[in-house]
């Protein structure tokens, strides 16, 4: 299921191409979700989750993506799973 999610691991990316690009697949924009200052506290903490939009169960799973943050707000994909 995380096929095309797994392949940003290792991938330097922003955090808007990352949003776009879990949008693109088939997730909920991390904006519908989060407040700029809970956005801003994932950051900081260097994990972030997306809720797919298209789940097979009743309880809610998330995507989880770790990362490091390089200056100009740069993030390195350090690992991504569900939960």
């Amino acid at each position: 299921m995380l096929k095309n999610e797994l392949s940003l691991i290792g991938e330097k990316i922003t955090f808007e191409e990352l949003n776009n690009f879990m949008i693109e697949n088939n997730y909920y924009s991390i904006y519908n979700d989060l407040s700029e200052r809970e956005i801003q506290d994932c950051l900081n903490e260097g994990v972030i989750a997306f809720e797919s939009k298209s789940q097979d169960t009743i309880e809610d799973i998330y995507t989880y993506i770790e990362f490091e943050v390089f200056e100009n707000n740069i993030l390195k994909i350090n690992n991504i799973f569900e939960m």
